[in-house]
């Protein structure tokens, strides 16, 4: 993530990476000579206490985030930490008390949410054009190996489905329909005791639902559809860094009415229904619109953009991805890893 993060970075030309730190030295020193970067550092006291770092981009293993983050605030440094920005969500509610005590920026790089067609999704969930929307479908998964993969299945804090993927879909329910009353879920584990695959039920404030996937052991959908009273609204595929959203109407039952009630209406219907041509004319029309939403030349930009400017404006905390959203999303995922429903 780190070195696909390198390359966002490297098309804002008013921003400058001055240091590098890893675990591996050896590693950092490969790093830093791929991309051009003038210090490596051995400690991360040492990387902190630079006067040139003016905040610190964090891409190391999920559970070293936040002992990472604390360091970072506690010396007063912008963060941008990689999701999911802690473990569970005690972590995260401290690393909010210590960026509001220090009064630095502090993010989680939920970088989803930051893409126009995201944005376009939110906007349509803010509007009545589409009536009230009540359901969310959304899922994420493809198969991965152990051999692939080794750092997913090694059993620790930050491993498993559910924080490595799942807070993509659960930071896509708590944004359009806000915080969470109730999680049922049904999680499969590795022989390891690793969570791999995972079906979530979540109840929000207003009976509205969101029924969610994850996976690392099968080919899920990989999109997302909000559904609406008069409409439905989706990501397409692949839902990490869709570049299109589908738009479906839904006409009025008036409408239907008004058509069942004349009888010559019915006949010429059913004998259009026995025409295969007309079914797809007719099933390519019922699809709906698709709307291309491009992010240009590099789906991490929009986010790192967002830090940056909010940086530059002095702000302590972003709108688009506050704190408590971060929270918040992890609460969920801690009643999903503990299998409690309530």
């Amino acid at each position: 993530m780190a070195a696909n993060m390198m390359e966002a970075f490297e098309l804002l030309p008013d921003l400058k990476v001055v240091s590098v730190l890893s675990s591996s030295h050896e590693r950092a020193m490969n790093f830093a000579g791929q991309f051009n970067i003038p210090k490596v550092c051995q400690t991360l006291e040492s990387l902190l206490d630079d006067s040139n770092v003016d905040a610190v981009y964090i891409a190391s293993a999920t559970e070293s985030h936040f002992k990472m983050t604390m360091a970072a605030l506690k010396k007063g440094k912008s963060v941008l930490c990689e999701k999911p920005i802690s473990v569970s969500s005690a972590e995260s509610r401290l690393i909010e008390y210590e960026a509001k005590r220090v009064n630095a920026l502090c993010m989680e790089a939920m970088w989803t949410h930051c893409l126009p067609a995201y944005h376009q999704l939110f906007a349509i969930c803010q509007t009545d054009g589409f009536g009230k929307a009540t359901h969310l479908y959304a899922d994420f998964g493809y198969p991965v190996s152990s051999i692939s993969q080794p750092r997913l299945f090694i059993k620790s804090d930050g491993c498993g489905v559910l924080l490595d993927r799942g807070v993509y879909p659960v930071a896509l329910a708590v944004k359009l329909f806000g915080n969470v009353k109730s999680v049922v879920a049904r999680v499969n584990y590795s022989e390891a005791g690793v969570d791999t695959h995972a079906n979530l039920l979540l109840v929000h404030e207003g009976a509205r639902q969101s029924v969610l996937s994850v996976s690392f052991d099968v080919l899920l959908q990989n999109r997302a559809v909000l559904s609406c009273t008069r409409g439905a609204v989706g990501l397409e595929p692949p839902i990490l860094g869709s570049e299109r959203i589908s738009i479906q109407s839904f006409h009025s039952e008036s409408a239907f009415a008004s058509e069942s009630s004349d009888g010559v209406k019915i006949r010429i219907k059913r004998r259009l229904k026995q025409s295969a041509l007309l079914r797809r004319v007719n099933g390519l029309k019922s699809a709906g619109e698709v709307r291309h939403c491009a992010y240009g030349a590099n789906q991490y930009v929009p986010v790192l953009k967002h830090f940056v400017d909010l940086m530059r404006a002095g702000a302590k905390q972003s709108p688009l991805l506050p704190l408590s959203f971060s929270t918040e999303v992890l609460r969920v995922i801690d009643l999903a890893k503990n299998r409690i429903a309530k």
